[in-house]
């Protein structure tokens, strides 16, 4: 199956040389999951990063699909929006007033 993987910010020089706009796309076997995907690429899997299946938080253990997009940037503190293209990740504050 093929997948894209976009790392957005200081996560893109974890790419491969050659990829652009900061996504690479993957040819996969069925049943890989998101946590065997983005492993190859060094990124942190604690509460540094934010990686989202299709612009959704979903679980590491999740299995990938044919054309499935896999972001990852890091974490902030502090509410913000991106949006670029069909990705459109919302980070709500840390520790919202009440």
């Amino acid at each position: 199956m093929r997948i894209q993987i976009k790392l957005i910010a200081n996560f893109r020089e974890l790419l491969p040389p050659g990829s652009k706009n900061g996504i690479v796309e993957l040819d996969l076997p069925n049943g890989t999951t998101v946590r065997e995907a983005i492993t190859r690429f060094d990124i942190p899997l604690d509460g540094s990063s934010v990686i989202v299946l299709n612009g959704l938080t979903v679980d590491l253990n999740t299995p990938l699909n044919e054309g499935d997009r896999i972001t990852a940037f890091s974490a902030i503190e502090g509410g913000s929006t991106y949006r670029q293209g069909d990705d459109d990740v919302r980070l709500a504050p840390a520790n919202p007033a009440s």
